[in-house]
Parts: C-alpha cells; structure tokens; sequence
C-alpha cells in the first residue's frame, strides 16, 4: 500500500486471508449494478463527490478495526471518498485504478476427483466471473479458457510441480480477449482446438471423441454446438464435464450472438441437442462452466453443480425442444459490449495495440437465465 492507495494484487491479498475489509463502492448505481466487488457495500455518491460535497458520506455504518477500501471506475473518484473518510478517523484506501483494474483480480477453488491424484483447480477472475481450469496429475496439466496473464497458470503449475502439457478454448470467446495462445507460447504446451473451429492461427485440430491423455488421466472431445458452432466440452473421465458457455451453473448459452433470429433458432436447436447429451452422461457428473452470472465471492467454493442437481434447478433444462427454443430466444439478454470486435480478434490471434481493459470491462452476459 502506498500514497493511501491499495493496489489491486494487495486487496485480493487481503480478502483471500480474510481480513476485516469494508469495501465502499462509490459508482452510479447503473455501474455498480452492473458489476462490482463481492460483499461490498454501494452508495450513489459519485456526482457529489465530483462536485466537491463533503457531507454525502456521513451516516455510514463502517465497522469497527476495519481497513475501508473505497471503489469508482477507474480510481480517481474514490480517492476523494478515501480522503473525507480519513478525517473521520478511518483507515481509509482508494483502490488503484478503480474496477477497470479490479477486472483483473482472481482467486481459487480447487478439488480433487475421489480416489485418484486428478487436482482440478478453478481459476475465478472476480468480478467478470470468468472461470479457468488447470488439471493436473502425475507431473502433467491441461489449461481450459485460460482468461489471464499466462503466468498465473504457469505459477500455478510450477508451485504443483506439473508441465502444462495441453492448452485449449472452449469455444471462440466474446467476452473476454482468450490468453490460451499466449500461455502457449510462453509455457511450450500445445494449443488444441476442435476441428470445426475457424481460426487464423496454427493449432492442433482435435475431432468429436478424440482423447488426449496427460498425467494418470485424459480428456475426450465432444462437439456441442449451439452457443457458437465450434463450441467443445471437455469430458474429464466422465467425471468432470468443462463445459465452457454451453451449460452454466444457473443458465444455458445464448445463441443470438453473430446470428439473425432465424439463425437463432437453429442454434438453439442445436443447443438442445448437445444439452441433451451432456446430461446423458450420468447424474453425478460434475458440470463445469466457463463463466458465472454473477461477481465471484473470495470464499474458495467451487462453482459447479452435478448434472443431477441443475436438471433439478433448472427450468429450463426440463423443457422439450420446441418450447425450450421459443423460451431462449424470448429470454435472451442485452447484448455483450465489444463482443464483435473481441470475438473478432480472438479469432485472429493477434491483438497488437490493444488495450484488453479497454475492451473486457463490464459483466458476463453469455448466459440465459
């Protein structure tokens, strides 16, 4: 912490040791409802505090012994809000560059599958609710949806002793800038994608069913379309399902993107079907997403659900097909930002002057709920 300010790595220290931490989120309510900080706490105060009122934080319950780390968008606001608190007596921070730079920000939930050496750990950027996977066994891991600086992974694979010997995407991502190809190049890993997938760079094509075995186990490949065309779950002996925006934890994929209602249709078809067989697979398969609709709490819960339990949950998953695709085309959400121009240059592979805060900021809206 310096010039009373906490930098981004600092404040994910703090919540991952579970210190006392009142976070004060000073945004318009528009911003913050949109996304904003796990357990932090809102106040409409921003115009205010740009027109220089002093009065407008007055009231607020802060507990006692409690380190206060003030929120806008992009750090400059908050510092205001950090300064009136401190005459209060608080111990008050403005978190450096606000939640464009909090986008950033990750923690970790990890398992191990019963009776095997197989480690999954779910790799949670915080506030998009972007979820990555590293696997590991016997010396080896496989990277899915990498979503950060590949060296977040790398580090994770060092401090296990693993090799990352396979990296992959789910599907061509559109609400984030993918960093698989980078954590290929950094880390020697090979880069899979299905064979369907229509991309600009080099990569090792995989097909529906193929197999690739690392360590003391192995994924296999089945095809889902519907989300995207090329969209592929990762079947971890059948234990395991990665099953990037196709089936979330609370929704299913939208099928909208890049397509006319006709289009959409079809795709939501074609959803269908491949939900279908993703829950063939057996009711106490572990269902794995590539995102959550909401902000990512620093509480070391995995997010997943069996196949048992979110057919339960559900409503949708229990409905035939003709109803089922008049339901998600009628529930489709507001459309991503930037998700033409990411979906476009995570197709390229290039990315050059760039500024990925620029394009990612914002929540995770792939999901129909």
């Amino acid at each position: 912490m310096e010039n009373e300010k906490i930098s981004v790595k600092e404040l994910q220290q703090l919540l991952n040791l579970k210190e006392h931490v009142f976070i004060l989120d000073v945004r318009p309510k528009s911003q913050a409802e949109e996304w904003h900080i796990e357990g932090s706490l809102h106040k409409d105060a921003y115009e205010e505090l740009k027109n220089g009122d002093r009065s407008v934080l007055d009231g607020l319950e802060i507990p006692a012994n409690s380190t206060v780390v003030t929120v806008c968008a992009a750090g400059r606001v908050s510092n205001i809000a950090a300064d009136i608190l401190r005459e209060k007596g608080y111990k008050a921070l403005s978190l450096e560059g606000g939640m464009k730079a909090w986008n950033y920000a990750w923690n970790r939930a990890e398992t191990f599958i019963e009776g095997s050496d197989v480690q999954i750990i779910q790799v949670r950027r915080a506030a998009k609710g972007c979820l990555s996977y590293v696997i590991g066994s016997a010396g080896e891991a496989i990277v899915i949806d990498a979503s950060l600086d590949p060296q977040v992974y790398m580090d994770i694979a060092k401090t296990n002793h693993w090799q990352i010997r396979y990296v992959m995407d789910t599907h061509i991502h559109a609400d984030y800038l993918s960093r698989t190809a980078e954590l290929s190049k950094a880390s020697d890993a090979a880069h899979i994608f299905i064979d369907v997938a229509v991309v600009d760079y080099p990569f090792k094509p995989v097909k529906n069913g193929d197999v690739l075995r690392f360590g003391n186990t192995s994924v296999s490949m089945m095809h889902t379309p519907g989300h995207t065309k090329e969209s592929v779950t990762y079947m971890l002996e059948n234990k395991a399902a990665f099953t990037g925006d196709t089936l979330f934890t609370d929704g299913v994929g939208r099928p909208d993107l890049k397509a006319d209602l006709e289009e959409a249709r079809i795709k939501s078809g074609q959803l269908y079907d491949s939900l279908q067989c993703i829950l063939a697979i057996g009711e106490d398969t572990w269902i794995l997403p590539a995102h959550i609709s909401t902000t990512v709490a620093f509480d070391n819960k995995l997010i997943s659900g069996s196949a048992a339990t979110l057919k339960h949950s559900l409503d949708i998953l229990k409905m035939a097909k003709g109803d089922f695709i008049e339901e998600t085309i009628n529930r489709i959400p507001p459309t991503p930002p930037n998700y033409l121009i990411i979906a476009e240059l995570n197709k390229s592979g290039s990315r050059e002057g760039i500024v990925p805060a620029d394009l990612e900021a914002g929540a995770n809206r792939c999901a129909i709920i």
